[in-house]
């Protein structure tokens, strides 16, 4: 008896010379949710049955309860609930899944899906002209099918034989792609003559990875807190960065404006970068800008239709947002910046025994790199402020 008016079933039983017990109903009649005595006789026959089997009655019973991996998205959201919270660049599997896999195999019993299935998804992504994207989707596709495997939703990874170079995108060379300094300003023109896809907040977060070196999710998940702009600085806390280091960003005297802006257009709101739809995130969700540039090379993703290549009318080879990491980097030697200063810019942690011993921040130095680079930059974004005061 727990309570008074209520009572349970309870089944003691002995497995493996162990006492156990445990509640199999509630004690009543006429109710669905209620064991009456003919229903408690039955379940614990059936309890004794498992036992001389072998088999653990309470722990049977708490696998049913377990969610069943049946289709190929059951098994693909149990991967991101147990790989979420490890890796911090994990929405970069949400948006290959959403936008790559899930349309063609997501409702699909994944014991029911054909190795032919597989193949026509990295095709379709081939055939598009993003090998990258291509061995993205088949490394996620075998990490499901090893989960899958493990839990018993099939017992044939048929995805295993699949391989990187030849059904993919072929072996990963590093990308050294860069941005020359005539290729910023025509791709900021390009920016500027489409305010619907490039709105003034998404043209500020651009010019900031441009200017600052931040990796994406560390500018658009950033929040006000971080931000100081009476002393013109930017917070980075070790649990937002890649390397676990915490960071702080001189912000540059000509830079200063798009904060301002930007404090207006967050109305308030405690993220830089607000969501604009309803999203699981509160901030702007990871894929918005990828998708807005994406958009003006004439790159679509799922079953939208794509547009004209605005880029490469202007003489703009393709890009990505991180290729605007790597364009600061190389402006940075390219004015002078010594290597060490530089690689605090970008937040890189050091190596061996500097890792442990050199713990100087060369914020002065920072300060005057930024501020260059700022007198570099800034003339080619052609950046307008909407501020009365512009420093």
């Amino acid at each position: 008896m727990k309570s008074k008016g209520t009572a349970s079933w309870i089944i003691r039983y002995q497995l493996f010379g162990k006492r156990r017990q445990y509640k199999i109903g509630g004690y009543g009649k006429g109710h669905e949710e209620l064991l009456d005595l003919e229903g408690a006789i039955k379940l614990t026959i059936d309890c004794r049955q498992k036992l001389n089997d072998g088999i653990d009655p309470k722990l049977d019973i708490e696998r049913q309860k377990q969610p069943k991996l049946v289709t190929f998205d059951d098994c693909a959201n149990k991967y991101f609930e147990k790989k979420c919270t490890k890796i911090k660049t994990a929405y970069v599997y949400e948006r290959v899944y959403n936008n790559e896999i899930e349309p063609h195999l997501g409702n699909i019993r994944i014991d029911r899906i054909h190795s032919y299935d597989i193949d026509n998804v990295i095709q379709r992504v081939l055939d598009s002209g993003r090998p990258a994207i291509a061995n993205q989707v088949l490394l996620f596709i075998k990490r499901v099918y090893r989960l899958a495997t493990k839990y018993g939703a099939v017992t044939v990874n048929i995805a295993q034989e699949f391989s990187q170079v030849d059904d993919a995108g072929g072996a990963d060379t590093k990308r050294q792609r860069f941005l020359e300094e005539q290729e910023i300003e025509s791709a900021f023109a390009v920016f500027r003559e489409h305010p619907i896809k490039i709105p003034r907040s998404t043209y500020i977060a651009l010019a900031l990875l441009l200017l600052l070196g931040n990796r994406k999710m560390e500018l658009l998940s950033a929040k006000w807190e971080q931000v100081d702009l009476k002393r013109q600085i930017f917070k980075l806390f070790a649990n937002n960065t890649k390397t676990d280091a915490a960071l702080v960003i001189p912000i540059p005297d000509k830079v200063l404006p798009l904060f301002q802006d930007l404090y207006l257009l967050s109305g308030d709101h405690e993220y830089l970068f607000p969501k604009r739809r309803a999203s699981k995130h509160p901030h702007i969700s990871p894929d918005t800008i990828n998708d807005a540039v994406a958009c003006l090379f004439g790159i679509s993703y799922g079953n939208r239709k794509r547009g004209p290549n605005y880029m490469k009318e202007e003489g703009v080879h393709h890009f990505t947002l991180h290729d605007l990491r790597r364009t600061f980097r190389t402006l940075l030697s390219k004015l002078g910046v010594r290597r060490d200063v530089a690689e605090k810019c970008m937040n890189h942690s050091l190596k061996g025994v500097e890792k442990t011993y050199d713990c100087y921040g060369f914020f002065p130095e920072r300060v005057d790199a930024l501020n260059r680079l700022a007198d570099l930059v800034m003339p080619l974004i052609q950046y307008k402020s909407m501020t009365i005061t512009n420093l």
